[in-house]
């Protein structure tokens, strides 16, 4: 850009020099040879012009004068394109088209310009000159301003060129100088730009490095923290299963084998009934019915705590088995839909989708009795979606965290702890719809 400049700057100082050393050149002259042409032209007529005397004097000027060495030829023109005189006496009564340098003069204007002399006038010029300064000088007579003819003279052009030639160089030289001085000083700037970019850019590679060093911590500290939630997903579930085991071996066989002598024992006194006191008889069958319904319960928080062969299922199935099981458990009708092609996944994956499913079940057959429940089991890239909705009577989240219910709680923390997505709309007299996202590959490596 600075040498295409450069070349423009120059070019058209060239031009405006040339320009310039010819206008002033032309003015310098046209002073002079007005200031002759008016003392030897006084008489201010064309037919004047035509005389043998007027002829002469001006041969004497241009032909044997010293003008002669100045002016190589000399010409007077006449309004219609004739040549009146010219110190080529060869040229003199020829008639021409007048051109517009021609008729500018006429107009009162002083007209130069170098002539390379290929117009029909110069025929004779070119024989023995290349190019030369022509000028038009208008002619007036003494003290009228109407022109009578126009004077076009001559000068040759090597003293004009050598002072274009070195003004040329002297402009050239400063716009170089100009251009040089303007592209060190940019190069300094745009070096020091460079230099502060290259120390941002290694700072800002340092950054990358240290973010990217950062990343694969975090990405390492995720997969460990996911490793860590399907641990302690299984580790839960594995301990479920063990307190299931314990209370139906424990407590439950207990109570089984108390409520079985309570029998014996009301059947071998059935026959001693006067001897029992009135008011002890009647409290029999209640208790019978308490420890009944105490063996019930304990078999079904059993049977609740533990999800047995769980690890041999396909994720499909587990989703079926949970709706299967809470349908025999509280009598309902379950609306499923289930992706079959949903395949093997990690322990922790199926046992989470079995409690998200049995917890939100359980919900709906607690505070939507008689409803139909829609279940929606689906996969969706590399993750497991479940839908669980009914048209109960819908609750506050906010007041059901605050009143300290645990189900939403535990269903949010088994979805946090594998890194998916857990979401619930409900609001009251609207019904509630839960829903939830799980990676189906965490960060363990634990399959079922």
């Amino acid at each position: 850009m600075l040498v295409l400049a450069m070349f423009l700057v120059g070019t058209w100082l060239a031009y405006e020099i040339e320009r310039n050393a010819i206008k002033r050149a032309a003015a310098v002259s046209s002073v002079y040879m007005e200031s002759i042409l008016a003392a030897e032209l006084h008489h201010g007529s064309v037919a004047a012009l035509q005389t043998a005397a007027t002829q002469e004097a001006l041969d004497l000027i241009f032909k044997e004068g010293p003008l002669r060495r100045k002016v190589v030829r000399f010409k007077l023109w006449d309004a219609d394109g004739a040549i009146l005189y010219s110190n080529d006496h060869g040229q003199t009564g020829k008639r021409f088209p007048v051109g517009n340098h021609l008729a500018n003069a006429f107009a009162g204007k002083v007209e130069a310009h170098i002539s390379h002399l290929d117009e029909d006038d110069n025929q004779a010029e070119r024989s023995n000159w290349g190019r030369l300064l022509e000028i038009y000088v208008p002619v007036r007579p003494v003290g009228r301003d109407e022109i009578f003819t126009v004077g076009e003279f001559y000068l040759t052009t090597e003293n004009l060129d050598r002072e274009i030639e070195e003004a040329k160089l002297r402009s050239w030289g400063v716009v170089a100088a100009g251009t040089l001085l303007i592209f060190l000083l940019m190069f300094a700037q745009v070096r020091r730009a460079n230099d502060t970019m290259q120390q941002q850019r290694d700072d800002l590679r340092r950054q990358v490095q240290q973010l990217r060093a950062a990343v694969e911590d975090n990405e390492r500290m995720r997969l460990r923290l996911g490793e860590a939630g399907a641990a302690t997903t299984a580790l839960n579930e594995e301990f479920l299963q063990r307190i299931a085991a314990d209370l139906h071996d424990g407590p439950a066989q207990a109570l089984a084998f108390v409520l079985m002598r309570f029998d014996e024992l009301v059947e071998s006194c059935g026959g001693c009934s006067s001897r029992v006191e009135g008011a002890a008889m009647p409290d029999l069958p209640r208790v019978r019915r308490a420890l009944r319904i105490a063996l019930d319960d304990l078999r079904n928080i059993a049977a609740g705590l533990g999800v047995p062969g769980i690890a041999e299922l396909t994720l499909a199935e587990t989703a079926r088995r949970a709706v299967r099981d809470c349908e025999r458990q509280f009598a309902l009708k379950i609306d499923a839909d289930i992706d079959a092609t949903l395949g093997d996944a990690t322990l922790a994956t199926k046992i989470t989708v079995y409690r998200l499913l049995q917890e939100s079940l359980a919900n709906s057959a607690r505070h939507a009795p008689g409803g139909e429940p829609r279940v929606r089991v689906w996969r969706e890239d590399e993750a497991v979606c479940l839908e669980i909705a009914d048209q109960g009577a819908g609750f506050d989240p906010q007041v059901a965290a605050r009143s300290g219910r645990l189900g939403l709680a535990f269903m949010q923390e088994r979805v946090r702890l594998l890194g998916g997505v857990f979401e619930i709309a409900t609001a009251p007299g609207q019904g509630t719809r839960i829903r939830a996202r799980l990676p189906l590959v965490t960060g363990g490596s634990e399959h079922g």
